[in-house]
C-alpha cells in the first residue's frame, strides 16, 4: 500500500515511492528535485473528479502519476516511460506545449 500523507490540496510522497515509479534510488529523490531535475505538481479534481487529486513527478524520460481522495489514499497509478527518448515538454511540466 502507498501511504501519503496530507490533505486538500497539500501532499507528502515518500522518496520511495517517487523513486520506485522513476526507476530512481530513493537517496537520489531530494537532491533532484532541489535541483529542478524532478519536477512535480499538484492538480485538484474539477466536475466528476471533485474531492481527488493528481500528484505528478516528472523527469526527463519517466513521470509518475498518483490519483488520490482527499485524505491521501490512492485511487491509481500509473508511470509513462519513453525509454531512451525525453518525455514531450507537456507530459514534464503543467500548461507546457
Amino acid at each position: 500500500m502507498i501511504e501519503i500523507e496530507g490533505s486538500g490540496e497539500s501532499f507528502t510522497v515518500s522518496a520511495d515511492v517517487i523513486a520506485e515509479g522513476l526507476k530512481l534510488q530513493p537517496d537520489q529523490v531530494q537532491p533532484m528535485l532541489a535541483g529542478r531535475l524532478i519536477t512535480s505538481w499538484v492538480e485538484a479534481g474539477v466536475d466528476e473528479d471533485f474531492g481527488t487529486f493528481r500528484l505528478t513527478f516528472a523527469t526527463d524520460k519517466r513521470r509518475l502519476r498518483l490519483i488520490v481522495d482527499a485524505l491521501g489514499e490512492v485511487v491509481s497509478k500509473s508511470t509513462l516511460d519513453f525509454g531512451g527518448h525525453d518525455l514531450p515538454l507537456g507530459a514534464r511540466k503543467p500548461g507546457a506545449v
